[in-house]
């Protein structure tokens, strides 16, 4: 790898590990957010004349969508341990560089977008 080639990659991993560390930033304020604001709502509806946290349907909701973040923030942080190891950024299948607009949008993906379809449709299939 040429010098110029080597400052890109640098340039690349650097800019990749502000977005994992932006995204875990994000979703951890998130998760912290949502647990409050349902422990606000798990007490106020504790109190005389409430039906109780349990009549209300949003709250397994709420639990629900801190579940799917509490997942993605477990994924960043394998993503992060794959930054340190020097592999975050390359597909698992094919090893090419993943697409910098598709690590921005799934900072955790760990396939590129062509090896990720290939991946879903061999799930998809019956085994035989």
């Amino acid at each position: 790898m040429t010098g110029e080639g080597k400052r890109e990659g640098e340039t690349r991993n650097a800019q990749l590990l502000v977005l994992l560390t932006d995204r875990r930033q994000e979703l951890s304020s998130q998760i912290h957010r949502s647990l409050a604001e349902r422990q606000e709502e798990f007490q106020s509806r504790d109190a005389p004349g409430s039906h109780g946290w349990g009549a209300a349907p949003e709250g397994s909701l709420t639990l629900a969508v801190v579940q799917q973040q509490e997942q993605q923030l477990a994924q960043i942080d394998a993503a992060i341990g794959r930054h340190k190891v020097g592999t975050y950024g390359r597909c698992v299948s094919c090893h090419e560089e993943i697409a910098l607009a598709r690590l921005r949008a799934l900072p955790f993906a760990q396939r590129c977008a062509g090896c990720q379809e290939e991946w879903e449709e061999q799930r998809e299939r019956p085994a035989s």
